[in-house]
């Protein structure tokens, strides 16, 4: 697993997360929770934003896939949010708070509260109404984008949601993305990265809370 660690920037004294193992830098992290679904797997998905760009005049900023775990348990779903708020330094959970079961959040949060520890933050993903419907394809375009008309999104071969996303058919868009919970965890990830896009002076800020020198893994 990744280490990140907050810095400051000693020219601009912007914070950021940096990995540890490869040197590549973040402006922020994001996550998503999706719950299994029938026989599927459900998934937790955490992705960077990363400080560079492959552009020096303008354009997006890569993204890159830090980690991504499936399991057909809720409970272990839940206690992989819990483990990667601290080691990647994610703000905020993306997952449709329509579903039922993230009541078990609030339970995982009531522990923390017991135990003196700061809160999971979780709200719908962006762009969300609903139980979903019709948002496929809306979704998917995020992907196509940094995939097809650019290429700005890193995932790895082995990316589940990736795999997911490859094999879907035109007839696929028309049911809900938590169907393909794998996919649904990449496509929520994202949109919080392009649908809430930071301006570069928000770098400054994005980290306040986190101490610089804060180290994330285990």
């Amino acid at each position: 697993m990744a280490w990140l660690k907050c810095l400051t920037d000693v020219v601009t004294r912007q914070r950021y997360l940096c990995d540890m193992e490869t040197g590549i830098s973040y402006r922020r992290t994001v996550g998503s929770l999706v719950w299994p679904c029938g026989n599927r797997n459900g998934c937790v998905t955490v992705l960077g934003e990363s400080r560079s760009r492959q552009n020096v005049l303008g354009g997006r900023h890569d993204v890159r896939l830090l980690a991504e775990q499936y399991s057909a348990d809720v409970s272990k779903l839940v206690d992989f949010v819990e483990l990667y708020t601290m080691t990647f330094v994610v703000r905020s959970w993306a997952t449709p708070l329509s579903d039922t079961r993230a009541f078990m959040l609030d339970d995982k949060n009531d522990e923390r509260r017991r135990a003196r520890k700061p809160m999971i933050r979780f709200d719908d993903p962006q762009g969300w109404h609903g139980k979903g419907e019709g948002l496929m394809a809306f979704y998917h375009a995020l992907v196509q984008r940094r995939t097809l008309s650019e290429k700005t999104l890193f995932l790895g071969k082995d990316c589940e949601g990736a795999n997911a996303i490859g094999k879907m058919q035109a007839e696929d868009m028309t049911d809900k993305p938590t169907d393909y919970p794998a996919a649904a965890a990449l496509y929520f990830a994202l949109a919080e990265i392009d649908l809430n896009a930071m301006s570069e002076w928000e770098d400054r800020e994005s980290l306040a809370g986190a101490p610089a020198d804060e180290i994330g893994g285990y």
